[in-house]
């Protein structure tokens, strides 16, 4: 799936301000995948399972374009 990244911002709080990070060129896939939690019981026939919470991974890389300054 492509995703249109124009204009997309990332930025950090700072007391009661945002302060933007410049020269970002690439952002990672925000979507996630659903765990599947098991609710079999012995009564079923085979192994039931239900949606759980989306796991994003364990971090996010963004990639930024590098400035001496």
């Amino acid at each position: 799936m492509a995703v249109i990244s124009k204009g997309i911002t990332l930025s950090y709080k700072v007391g009661e301000e945002f302060k933007a990070l410049t020269n970002l060129q690439e952002i990672p896939d925000l979507g996630g995948e659903t765990e599947a939690i098991e609710i079999t019981t012995l009564a079923d026939a085979a192994h039931m399972y239900c949606d759980g919470l989306i796991n994003y991974g364990d971090s996010l890389a963004f990639k930024f374009l590098y400035e001496k300054e």
